[in-house]
């Protein structure tokens, strides 16, 4: 997804920053009063004055194709509501009216996390057109909201481990098909570890889906929180548990170290190339005096010094006691 990939990958964060200078170029309707006109049908006591507003909003989306992040107070009152409702009818035109905004926000998506985050108890219905459904305006959101503030938040964590085995089911599924879909696995956030308890909880559910999207999710999220850290999340099991745990652990440990973000290779430090004779140069242990300029280095004046010694040897009789009154009159 490149909602991943935009918040944590390298080649998307490219991407996704030419796209906010293509949004100048967007034109954006604004909505929201006409949305808010729409609230009390929204909220009417029959399901098929409902469902007509419902229509009507879908007509003036799609007439608008691009809207401003003003949706009007009442109007998000009212959508949240109908998402839930028992009419199946009303769910699905609503859940329908969800995907349709995420596409004409764009963008604008970020600003409304409430409404993002209404969708996830949604997939605990059992019925899979309504999943599929909800999954489908998911990832339209998600491309723009991001997954940081699910994880940042409580939502998430409370879908992981809520005792719907649907909802549990769906969520690990969806989240190893984000990072499959990811170009380069991301570090994902810290907070990513907030889900392991739940991720437990389901690894020994007894509904036999759950165990398998849990199972699927392990190495996965292992690749990003760790495998020691998973272990140390171990300790706060029972002791049946912990085992169980620490099996698949160590079962899944060798295809989440495959799968961990890799670090990038180091850039080569081709600006050192340059400096290189002058670094030989200083570390030189002997040089050559210049004869151009006379000038050698302090390790061959150092050599040089024993050569005006060896001038003593041959004055022995007279030219020696005379260098030595000389050097007592220096004194």
């Amino acid at each position: 997804s490149s909602g991943i990939n935009a918040e944590y990958g390298g080649e998307a964060e490219e991407e996704e920053g030419a796209g906010m200078d293509m949004e100048d170029l967007i034109t954006r309707k604004d909505v929201a009063e006409d949305l808010d006109k729409l609230a009390e049908q929204l909220g009417s006591a029959s399901w098929q004055e409902r469902a007509e507003a419902l229509d009507s909003v879908d007509r003036m989306l799609k007439e608008a194709v691009n809207i401003k992040p003003n949706l009007g107070s009442d109007f998000v009152a009212a959508i949240k509501a109908r998402v839930a409702d028992k009419n199946m009818a009303v769910k699905l035109k609503s859940i329908g009216i969800m995907t349709s905004l995420g596409s004409a926000l764009g963008v604008g998506t970020k600003k409304h996390k409430e409404l993002f985050v209404i969708l996830f108890p949604l997939l605990s219905d059992s019925k899979k057109n309504v999943q599929a459904q909800v999954l489908d305006s998911i990832n339209v959101w998600v491309e723009h909201v991001t997954i940081r503030p699910l994880l940042q938040g409580e939502d998430l964590v409370a879908a992981s481990s809520d005792n719907n085995p649907n909802l549990r089911s769906c969520l690990f599924t969806w989240l190893v098909e984000q990072l499959k879909a990811a170009k380069v696995p991301p570090k994902l956030p810290k907070e990513l570890n907030l889900l392991v308890p739940g991720l437990f909880k389901s690894l020994e559910d007894r509904n036999p889906e759950v165990r398998k999207s849990a199972q699927g999710a392990l190495p996965y999220i292992m690749a990003h929180v760790g495998y020691g850290a998973m272990m140390d999340k171990c300790n706060n099991l029972d002791q049946k548990s912990k085992k169980t745990i620490q099996d698949l652990l160590e079962k899944n440990k060798e295809q989440a170290d495959a799968l961990a973000p890799k670090k990038p290779p180091p850039k080569p430090k081709a600006d050192l190339k340059p400096e290189q004779p002058k670094k030989q140069r200083a570390r030189s242990p002997v040089e050559e005096p210049n004869e151009d300029s006379g000038e050698s280095s302090p390790v061959t004046q150092k050599k040089s010094a024993p050569k005006k010694g060896l001038g003593k040897k041959p004055a022995l009789g007279g030219a020696a006691p005379a260098a030595k009154k000389k050097k007592k009159k220096k004194k």
